[in-house]
């Protein structure tokens, strides 16, 4: 029998995407997750005595410079080297960005296989693990001619960074089709750089394991590895909980809630809902949708309204709001009759199509964000289309904003 846990993409101390993590306790938490992941990954290599530890690229994050992460991996290393389990890690684009990865001295359990590609045969479990790096953090070619061939009579696993044939939000690097790895005859794929696990095959078994911690509300949902027995013939893969932080987003439906304190009561049933996550914390991003009369009041108050809510995460112990969305809608017989409100936001809308407009937006746009210090520059997005995709959505939300205040009327404030 031969058991190892396969993970990938831990991206050991990425910076904090989310800016409306403005809580320093929430940010210390959401920091420390990454390392915290691969805390539990070594504690559940003991927990189910596996002979190997598997990592299938981007351990690292980006050019990581930070002396403490790397005294930190280091040290998790070593655990599992005075257990006598074995680590076979490839390098993706991430790490080959690291300056830190042609530096670490990490202990004798640990094979890192090279850009040139190799393979370590385990005879007394007849198991063979092949393996290829990535050398630049570019990889536009497969990297599946590098591959050796599988050894005879041995169960041969493959570890690659890839991102397969492409997938929504991820470059392509070391592109290749699930039928060329079905072709190439290893019997276990592991596979890492999609952030979402996904079992493509099990003839042969091709795994994507997903990361083990999610960094923001981009990265939702539990996070896990993928647990490998193989017992003579049969292989059984299991997935196990990481993440002691998750990201989730969730809807409130707020049709016909005519009282704020009902509509609180409608968000509170939803974050006890979060509250049992398989997660130690959750952070949630609620979204309010529906027709109700408080629409345009729980947009205008929505500083009083957030500030409520997270009162009421806290009181669960384990829950944070990272964001309201408002999708909220007056009803429809609010919406009848003249209303010179509804001729200007009418005036407004059109407005935030016009082409003359947006091209001087997006000017005065790019004028300002380039005064700005470099750092904070990328969180406007990392191309010219995501920042102007970026200023057309700030338009919107700035309409909405302003209709809510025209349409909340008079009404006062809630208690």
């Amino acid at each position: 029998m031969f058991r190892f846990i396969h993970t990938a993409d831990l991206h050991l101390d990425a910076p904090l995407k989310s800016l409306a993590l403005k809580d320093e306790n929430l940010s210390d938490l959401v920091g420390n997750a990454t390392r915290r992941a691969l805390e539990r990954i070594v504690d559940l290599c003991f927990e189910e005595q596996v002979d190997a530890l598997l990592i299938a690229g981007d351990l690292y994050d980006g050019d990581m410079r930070s002396m403490k992460t790397a005294a930190f991996l280091v040290s998790e290393m070593e655990r599992l080297n005075e257990a006598g389990i074995r680590v076979f890690m490839i390098r993706g684009n991430h790490d080959a960005e690291s300056v830190l990865t042609r530096e670490l001295e990490l202990p004798p359990n640990v094979h890192v296989f090279t850009g040139h590609g190799g393979s370590v045969e385990i005879s007394e479990k007849a198991v063979t693990i092949h393996g290829v790096s990535f050398a630049k953090p570019q990889a536009p070619e497969s990297l599946l001619p590098k591959y050796k061939p599988p050894v005879p009579g041995q169960f041969n696993i493959g570890l690659l960074h890839t991102s397969l044939a492409g997938a929504t939000g991820h470059d392509t690097y070391a592109p290749c089709s699930v039928n060329e790895l079905k072709a190439h005859g290893f019997d276990y794929w592991a596979l890492g750089h999609v952030h979402i696990r996904t079992v493509h095959s099990e003839a042969p078994f091709i795994v994507m394991p997903g990361m083990p911690q999610g960094r923001d509300i981009g990265e939702a949902g539990t996070k896990s590895v993928t647990l490998v027995t193989i017992d003579e013939e049969t292989v059984r893969l299991e997935e196990r909980v990481t993440s002691s932080v998750e990201f989730l987003r969730r809807e409130v439906a707020l049709d016909g809630v005519e009282d704020w304190r009902d509509a609180l009561a409608c968000i509170e049933a939803t974050i006890a809902s979060a509250a049992m996550s398989l997660s130690d914390h959750t952070v949630l991003r609620l979204e309010l949708i529906g027709q109700t009369p408080l629409a345009w009041r729980l947009r205008r108050d929505g500083d009083l309204l957030l500030e409520q809510v997270s009162n009421l995460a806290h009181a669960k112990g384990s829950v944070w709001i990272d964001k309201i969305v408002h999708r909220l809608a007056p009803p429809l017989q609010q919406s009848q009759g003249e209303d010179p409100r509804k001729e200007l936001s009418a005036l407004m809308e059109t407005l935030a199509q016009d082409e003359a407009f947006l091209m001087r937006a997006k000017r005065d746009a790019e004028e300002l964000i380039s005064a700005l210090p470099p750092e904070l520059r990328s969180a406007f997005g990392e191309t010219e289309e995501a920042q102007f995709d970026l200023l057309r959505q700030l338009l919107q939300e700035g309409i909405e904003d302003i209709v809510a205040r025209m349409m909340a009327g008079e009404q006062g404030m809630a208690s």
